[in-house]
Formats: C-alpha cells, sequence, structure tokens
C-alpha cells in the first residue's frame, strides 16, 4: 500500500482551524451586536478590532510598495546573485584567522 501524499496545489485547512475561525466570527458578531445596542464595552473592542486590522492592512500595503520598489530598482534575483562569491562554488576570502582548537 503506497503513502497518501499531501496535495500541494490546495491549501489544507484543519477541522480545529475552520472551528477557530467560526468561534471568532461569532464573538465578533455577538461584540457588533452590542455595540449596535449601545454597550460601551462592545463600542471599544470593535475599535481595537478595526484599528489592529487598519494597522495589519497598512503593514501589508508598505511591503508590498516596498517589494515592487525593490523589484524595479535591483532587477530580478538571478542579477544579483553574478557577483557572488557563492554562485562559483567557491568560499569567500577570510578576513579572520580560524581559532585554533584549544587542548
Amino acid at each position: 500500500m503506497e503513502p497518501i501524499l499531501r496535495s500541494r496545489l490546495l491549501p489544507q485547512f484543519s477541522f480545529r482551524l475552520l472551528m477557530a475561525l467560526t468561534v471568532i466570527a461569532a464573538l465578533l458578531a455577538v461584540t457588533a451586536r452590542a455595540a449596535g445596542s449601545g454597550a460601551p464595552f462592545a463600542k471599544a473592542v470593535l475599535v481595537v478590532v478595526v484599528f489592529v486590522t487598519a494597522v495589519f492592512a497598512l503593514a501589508v500595503c508598505a511591503f508590498l510598495v516596498s517589494w515592487a520598489i525593490a523589484l524595479l530598482v535591483l532587477g530580478r534575483a538571478h542579477e544579483a546573485r553574478d557577483g557572488s562569491p557563492f554562485s562559483e562554488d567557491q568560499l569567500p576570502p577570510q578576513h579572520l584567522k580560524p581559532r585554533e582548537p584549544a587542548s
């Protein structure tokens, strides 16, 4: 019998992960309903959740912008490796002598 290989084409989601996401969504829905009813604590929780989500989204956007600029300025990765000593299977020059083994 051959072992079952996991497919790398589709993402693998476990039942635990889906249940955790469902619980988080339910807690957010209950909090939003309480905030709609006028509960100040629920409003504060929703403000914190929206703020953290917005900061994360801005960080993702900043990363994508910097990545795009780096691709435009630096070019492709294989062009950057042309001057690397590791691309020719040789070690870089040593600036410090190796330590002598302690006896």
